[in-house]
């Protein structure tokens, strides 16, 4: 139920995340948390798992970039793509995420105004475990698009070449995702005893 004047009332969300049939990861614990604060929450499965790929195996189903495209040709004949916010974040597939590229740019054009959050899901604890392929398309097209991004250590080191052992050290690499266009950086370290006693880093570029 919306509550009265409430501004998230407003929010119109898309978000393109994984699905795994046990466990909470990407959408599946996203969207409800979102549509619990009163955001409108549209979801678009990147992928549909038994469960996420850190257990030994894992099943399921990777959605083609055609696929992706066909869902958003349809939003678009219905005047649906406009959205306030969009979230990404796993991604199985190299052309996949060069579509969704070509949606945040679309939505943008739509809505000047609207927030990209990308989280860029490719490992951790040192180990890739999307395909490779995926880290010069997010480099290179993902990060300059995303107006808040939130890498884990791992990811941070991956997108920046910076390898983090220290808090000063994330920051570094927090100014090199600045410097591509990201307003708002999060990160943190496998552990809260890592590096940093409250487990988190963000940073904020103000022009």
């Amino acid at each position: 139920m919306l509550e009265p004047n409430n501004p998230l009332n407003e929010c119109r969300v898309l978000s393109i995340q994984s699905h795994v049939v046990c466990g909470f990861v990407g959408n599946k614990s996203a969207v409800f948390p979102l549509q619990a604060l009163g955001l409108e929450v549209d979801m678009i499965n990147s992928v549909q798992f038994s469960n996420h790929t850190g257990y030994k195996s894992m099943k399921g189903q990777i959605l083609k970039s055609s696929e992706l495209d066909d869902l958003i040709d349809g939003l678009r004949s219905n005047d649906l793509l406009n959205y306030t916010h969009l979230l990404t974040g796993y991604m199985g597939d190299p052309t996949f995420l060069n579509k969704v590229c070509d949606v945040v740019g679309e939505l943008k054009r739509i809505n000047p105004k609207l927030i990209y959050v990308c989280d860029p899901v490719m490992g951790d604890n040192n180990r890739m475990y999307v395909p490779e392929s995926l880290l010069p398309i997010y480099k290179e097209k993902v990060v300059p698009l995303a107006d808040i991004i939130t890498p884990n250590q791992f990811e941070a080191e991956l997108l920046t070449d910076i390898k983090i052992n220290n808090k000063q050290d994330a920051i570094k690499a927090m100014d090199i995702l600045h410097n591509k266009g990201v307003q708002t950086v999060g990160t943190h370290p496998p552990t809260p005893s890592h590096w940093i006693t409250d487990n988190c880093v963000y940073t904020v570029y103000l022009p």
